[in-house]
């Protein structure tokens, strides 16, 4: 599908049981395309239609998470819609779920649902592998869309791994408390579900304070629509049903398998009942 000017694959499924409806999904920070692939497919087996959506580290596109236009994912929005979809969400995981957060708030009237998982709530700096860059990891009509800085320091990453035994980058963002009022995703202006999922605790980053934060925001704001948080006791990061080999970077992963790979694919239970209730 990039003669549309973006990379993506479509996913269908054989029996739909969500007709019209249609999730594109955004990978994180890993840079991999492989992963919004194989989700797709989990929920093209389950009877979603999905979009895979690559938008950096790919052949043709940007080498880092730096200054994405949120219209990038508004083109495969519109593209769904000519193919006969009347309801187009996006599905994130990390950095994916700033980039599902942020183009249902700017882009309402392509994207009418969201599904974040491991989310943040506040836009960031751009960043690559283990790196962080100038300017905002994302943009709106050709501007940054404003950004908290971030407070990475390769040593302090490999420090907290070695006496936490497990993939933390909660250091980079221990001055959130301080980061721009606009830098905030303005969840509310969402017009449609919000469904957010989260480890009980996250080491990666602060996923169920940000989820808790966006509960709150929304409330506050009177939204209208459904919206939910699902924390999950047993799991990582890549709360998703695939099976990694980097999910091993985090203890819990390691200590009990057998549980998060029962909540990563409860989480696509609960997204599917969710969607089909709400949406």
């Amino acid at each position: 599908m990039d003669d549309d000017g973006f990379e993506a694959t479509l996913y269908r499924p054989e029996e739909d049981r969500y007709p019209g409806r249609v999730l594109i999904f955004v990978g994180g920070s890993d840079g991999t395309y492989d992963l919004p692939k194989i989700v797709a497919q989990a929920y093209a087996d389950a009877g979603m239609t999905g979009l895979a959506l690559a938008y950096w580290n790919q052949p043709g596109l940007p080498r880092a998470i730096s200054r994405v236009p949120l219209e990038y994912v508004g083109k495969a929005a519109t593209r769904l819609r000519s193919l006969g979809y009347a309801k187009v969400g996006a599905w994130g995981i990390s950095m994916g779920s700033l980039l599902a957060l942020l183009c249902g708030a700017y882009l309402p009237e392509l994207v009418s649902c969201v599904i974040a998982v491991s989310p943040g709530d506040v836009c960031t700096q751009a960043m690559t592998r283990g790196k962080a860059l100038p300017g905002s990891a994302f943009s709106f009509r050709g501007k940054d869309l404003p950004w908290m800085p971030l407070d990475y320091h390769k040593g302090r990453v490999v420090r907290d791994f070695i006496r936490g035994g497990s993939l933390s980058m909660r250091s980079c963002y221990v001055h959130k408390d301080q980061a721009p009022a606009d830098a905030f995703i303005p969840v509310e202006k969402i017009e449609g579900p919000v469904l957010l999922q989260t480890p009980e605790s996250d080491s990666m980053w602060p996923s169920r304070e940000s989820c808790d934060a966006m509960m709150a925001r929304l409330d506050a704001a009177g939204f209208a629509y459904p919206h939910e948080c699902v924390s999950y006791k047993y799991a990582s990061h890549f709360l998703v049903p695939a099976k990694l080999r980097s999910a091993r970077l985090f203890r819990i992963e390691r200590r009990h398998p057998e549980e998060c790979w029962e909540s990563d694919w409860k989480s696509l239970a609960d997204a599917l009942q969710f969607v089909g209730e709400c949406w």
